[in-house]
């Protein structure tokens, strides 16, 4: 009787001991106060190289006419890009179709096969931008009917992306602590930050092409009025800041 009333006290001991504990427990954690902010910023240089992507169209009845036709076109381009410096490591001519052309025959409630459509794509690496009119002029010299606005590139691209990103970081940093000092808080560590994609670089200001005469200068910049500008390189994030007790 004396061990049952013993081993009762204990366990009713044990039970006022664990409320006291589940009492005792301090509270869940409030959550951080943040301030959320963006940053922006670009970074601008002066282009070292380029991409032309131009290409050639023809239709013919017969496919190996129209197919002929557009070849010897890139035949012709190549020959003269190579004359103005580039490497064969520079042009691709891989890209062919070929579709057929249809019309609609009304009288046989029908379409009706008036030929083919041949096309080929030619992309050009210039590393020489004051050669980058030259390219341009010798590819309707040489019969190409598409030509695309040449896209510019700068060999230091990746350094100058990243030198966009801190100044973005820093920009970002840079409106929390003036928001901090505005509401009167203090500015505590970076609770989260995440990059936003980065914009496309601009393409470059192409006047109308000048015609070639008596006047015509030695530059195929020159004589179509092209200027390559400057490209920029945009970077943005998203940071969170907390706000120091």
């Amino acid at each position: 009787m004396i061990k049952r009333s013993l081993f009762g006290a204990a366990l009713a001991l044990a039970f006022t001991q664990g409320a006291f504990a589940a009492q005792e427990m301090p509270p869940h954690p409030l959550p951080p106060r943040l301030i959320s902010v963006s940053g922006d910023a670009d970074v601008s240089a002066v282009p070292d190289r380029a991409r032309i992507q131009i290409g050639v169209t023809q239709v013919s009845p017969e496919v190996a006419t129209a197919e002929a036709a557009v070849n010897k076109v890139v035949k012709a381009y190549v020959a003269e890009a190579k004359k103005l410096g580039a490497r064969d490591e520079d042009i691709a001519t891989a890209g062919i179709s070929i579709q057929p052309e249809y019309v609609w025959d009304e009288k046989a409630r029908n379409n009706k096969l008036t030929g083919y459509r041949v096309s080929r794509d030619i992309e050009t690496r210039v590393g020489n931008l004051d050669k980058l009119g030259d390219y341009l002029l010798a590819a309707t010299r040489a019969g190409v009917n598409q030509v695309q606005p040449p896209v510019l590139e700068s060999s230091k691209a990746d350094d100058l992306q990243n030198q966009a990103l801190v100044q973005a970081a820093k920009n970002a940093q840079a409106k929390a602590r003036l928001l901090a000092d505005t509401l009167g808080v203090k500015l505590g560590s970076v609770h989260g930050i995440t990059e936003e994609g980065s914009a496309p670089a601009p393409q470059p200001m192409m006047k109308a092409m000048a015609m070639r005469g008596a006047e015509a200068s030695d530059s195929g910049n020159a004589d179509m009025g092209l200027q390559t500008g400057e490209i920029r390189f945009h970077a943005a994030v998203n940071a969170q800041f907390e706000v120091a007790p």
